[in-house]
């Protein structure tokens, strides 16, 4: 089977907003038992601080994605050092927690051969371990969401990559996600994956 002796960890980028995507996200995460890392925007946490505490409240990971969502690799070193810095600030400011890593928006100058090096520097400074992702569910394209056509997409990325046996997960707090993610979470079971701790 696909997933035997195999491992995955569900992670969620953007949010805390929708707050109402977020909140069935949550709830099907309690129902099943399940502990994910969320990458949250430090502008979202400001906007929606109860909702960033709620991560933290039921023992999920709350780690850094920037406060705007910019092109890291773009920017910079003082630039990048902005958005990561005020992230941190905020996140700690409303749940207590300050974040140990860092998953730059897109992926972009964190992927082990394109390292940014003003990231890496500022990532250094800040403690933060860069940190990006194996499996890619696009559920922010259309159709949004987890549905057969990205099953399938998702299933191709699990057989390339047939000699791994621990994965990230990539999903965002969105709608589409929070509609699909009961029944990808009873797929991933099926294919005999562990859904694994952060």
């Amino acid at each position: 089977m696909l997933g035997d002796g195999k491992r995955v960890v569900l992670s969620f980028d953007d949010g805390p907003g929708s707050v109402s995507a977020l909140d069935r996200i949550l709830e099907t995460l309690r129902e099943n038992d399940i502990k994910a890392e969320f990458y949250v925007l430090g502008d979202e946490v400001r906007q929606f601080p109860q909702a960033a505490r709620k991560i933290v409240d039921q023992g999920h990971d709350i780690q850094n994605h920037s406060w705007s969502h910019p092109n890291l690799a773009q920017e910079t070193e003082e630039e990048v050092r902005r958005e990561l810095e005020r992230t941190q600030d905020v996140i700690e400011e409303v749940t207590g927690v300050r974040p140990t890593k860092i998953r730059p928006p897109y992926g972009a100058g964190g992927f082990r051969r394109h390292l940014h090096p003003e990231l890496v520097r500022v990532a250094d400074e800040l403690s933060l371990t860069i940190v990006t992702w194996d499996i890619d569910t696009e559920d922010w394209k259309a159709p949004q969401g987890l549905g057969q056509e990205k099953i399938a997409y998702i299933e191709e990325q699990f057989i390339q990559m047939s000699r791994q046996v621990s994965f990230n997960v990539l999903m965002h707090v969105l709608a589409g996600t929070a509609r699909d993610l009961p029944s990808f979470i009873s797929q991933l079971r099926e294919w005999g994956f562990t859904i694994a701790e952060p």
